[in-house]
């Protein structure tokens, strides 16, 4: 089995992109259905349905940087905070090899 295929989570923007979602940003945005959102999605070319934005909310779906700017520009916050979150700061390397499992 693969690293990949063994990461509790596939990706790190999915929270915060349903944080974002959900209202829970600022007052100036508003909280999106996942409809609404992959709407937004589709007029910048993304073409993703509300099952993979599930997926991608819930850590099982990988994301390309591509895939990454085009939610920013949709929800209108800076690429940063899909990575970072509130804490304003990058994850250390130590915290990202604790998602992958050691090899046997």
């Amino acid at each position: 089995m693969s690293k990949r295929a063994r990461l509790s989570r596939n990706n790190l923007c999915g929270k915060w992109i349903s944080y974002v979602r959900k209202g829970f940003y600022g007052k100036n945005h508003p909280k999106l259905s996942q409809e609404e959102l992959t709407a937004r999605l589709q007029v910048l070319g993304l073409r993703i349905d509300r099952t993979a934005l599930s997926r991608i909310e819930n850590g099982t779906r990988f994301l390309s940087d591509i895939e990454v700017a085009c939610f920013a520009s949709a929800l209108n916050v800076p690429i940063e905070f899909l990575y970072n979150g509130k804490n304003g700061k990058l994850p250390e390397i130590t915290d990202l090899s604790s998602l992958i499992a050691e090899d046997n």
